[in-house]
């Protein structure tokens, strides 16, 4: 299972480099203060890991880890690639990727 600790690297990567700016934008927010438009979108994809870490946990409990990729969707093969390479290039992910998330 060497390969999920590689993806829990890169999102362990991804939390650390969006914990600071998400924690003083909740702060704001909860204390009712305005955010700004870039602000807010940032934290309904760049900043929401919510993907990244479901896509950990489904292939950290999967028997067959090959198998578990291969049914992931497309989006989520580009997060488990996306979490692969920040592990391994010590990037920030803003370089890795400038796409949004998918919106349901």
């Amino acid at each position: 299972m060497k390969q999920v600790n590689i993806l829990k690297k890169g999102l362990k990567k991804l939390q650390d480099e969006t914990s600071d700016r998400k924690r003083k934008l909740e702060a704001d927010l909860q204390a009712l203060r305005p955010i700004s438009e870039v602000d807010e979108e940032w934290l309904d994809n760049t900043g929401n890991l919510v993907d990244e870490e479901r896509v950990v946990g489904e292939l950290e409990t999967a028997s067959d880890l090959e198998a578990a990729y291969e049914a992931l969707g497309p989006q989520d093969q580009l997060i488990v690639q996306k979490l692969q390479r920040l592990a391994a290039n010590g990037q920030k992910s803003d370089d890795i990727s400038k796409k949004r998330k998918h919106m349901d």
